[in-house]
């Protein structure tokens, strides 16, 4: 999304982002985001949780407010009075204790090279990228 976010930024249209991906959206220098440590998939709370939802859109939406600079605000919210969530997400130890523990890492393998769903989109990158349409491949750095 951060990405996306700059080309909206850059066509003049301000954007806010809520992540609960800290490192992913610092890492795409995200113009303005608000984070939660919460759960992927929970970017504005509990399911049915009206008032929590409505509570992070408006306070993610005061970073409109800010016109310089990239912003990164964490939200006061938390999932639950503890962090025992985390458990059934990031297993103790990291990766290397999935297998003695009972958690099930269902993610999909991760290559080095870009995987294409067909040949079209192999023949679209190429043609795009050699000529260096996008921003990222042109090495501009936001």
């Amino acid at each position: 999304m951060g990405l996306i976010a700059h080309q909206l930024e850059y066509a003049g249209i301000p954007t806010v982002s809520i992540s609960t991906a800290r490192d992913i959206t610092s890492a795409a220098r995200t113009p303005r985001a608000s984070f939660l440590d919460f759960p992927l998939g929970h970017t504005t709370g509990k399911t049915n949780d009206f008032s929590l939802a409505h509570s992070i859109v408006s306070q993610s939406l005061t970073l409109l407010e800010r016109t310089t600079g990239i912003a990164l605000e964490d939200l006061p919210h938390r999932w639950s009075e503890t962090d025992n969530w985390k458990d059934d997400v990031f297993p103790a130890g990291g990766p290397r204790k999935i297998d003695e523990q009972d958690v099930i890492d269902d993610r999909l393998e991760r290559w080095e090279e870009p995987q294409y769903q067909s040949e079209g989109d192999i023949e679209a990158a190429i043609r795009t990228h050699q000529g260096k349409e996008c921003l990222i491949c042109s090495g501009v750095d936001y």
